[in-house]
């Protein structure tokens, strides 16, 4: 079995030509979608706070997981909502400073 691993910047020539050799050498061809995922230590990381904060957002239901294996994940669509909430509420409180 041959795997390919398309993402949003996979020149659409790259996997039409696989699959195309792919049924050329008389093989079959699935092709499945997948939502991407990250940790919560990700998620801190990419906006600069704790993984602990994380965990308490998530605990008090401010960011919605699903459970993989003992841990949690996050859509990247819910982070990237997250992230923009977190973003506005700090600016807020930012300029009430100034």
């Amino acid at each position: 079995m041959t795997t390919l691993t398309i993402t949003a910047t996979t020149p659409e020539s790259a996997f039409t030509a696989f699959i195309r050799e792919r049924l050329a050498a008389g093989e079959h061809v699935t092709v499945s979608a997948t939502e991407p995922f990250m940790t919560p230590r990700e998620l801190a990381d990419s906006i600069g706070v704790s993984r602990s904060f994380i965990s308490k957002k998530i605990t008090a239901g401010e960011i919605v997981t699903t459970h993989r294996g003992r841990g949690h994940r996050i859509s990247f669509a819910e982070a990237e909502r997250f992230r923009a909430r977190y973003t506005e509420a700090l600016t807020a409180d930012l300029a009430q400073d100034f």
